[in-house]
């Protein structure tokens, strides 16, 4: 976990993208995940298909079945391949290993 204290506005990186950034909700952290609102940026859309396939296949695989979960792992590389990141706009915080979850303007989060 990032030493760093985590800011109340993130931006979310992909690559060197910024998708939009995360407010995050002092106080409603279920430790060990975090939550916020998101706003998507333009560039968003590009992967918008990718976040919202993540989370179906992570929502469907009730079972535990492992060819789900070889599904789900394919999409949360392809999200992940360029670098996915939450850094602070001053970028004095930044956490590279994240699992994220985005539905509409809800977003979330917890750092591995």
């Amino acid at each position: 976990m990032p030493k760093q204290q985590m800011p109340e506005i993130l931006d979310l990186v992909r690559g060197n993208v910024i998708l939009g950034t995360i407010e995050l909700r002092k106080g409603e952290a279920d430790f060990p995940w975090y939550s916020g609102e998101f706003h998507a940026s333009a560039e968003f859309e590009g992967v918008r298909d990718l976040f919202e396939r993540e989370l179906e296949l992570l929502q469907a695989n009730t079972t535990d079945d492992s060819a789900q979960w070889d599904d789900w792992e394919a999409v949360h590389a392809e999200l992940h391949e360029p670098g996915l990141r939450l850094e602070g706009k001053d970028k004095s915080y930044d956490a590279d290993e994240i699992l994220i979850h985005i539905n509409g303007t809800e977003a979330w989060w917890r750092i591995e």
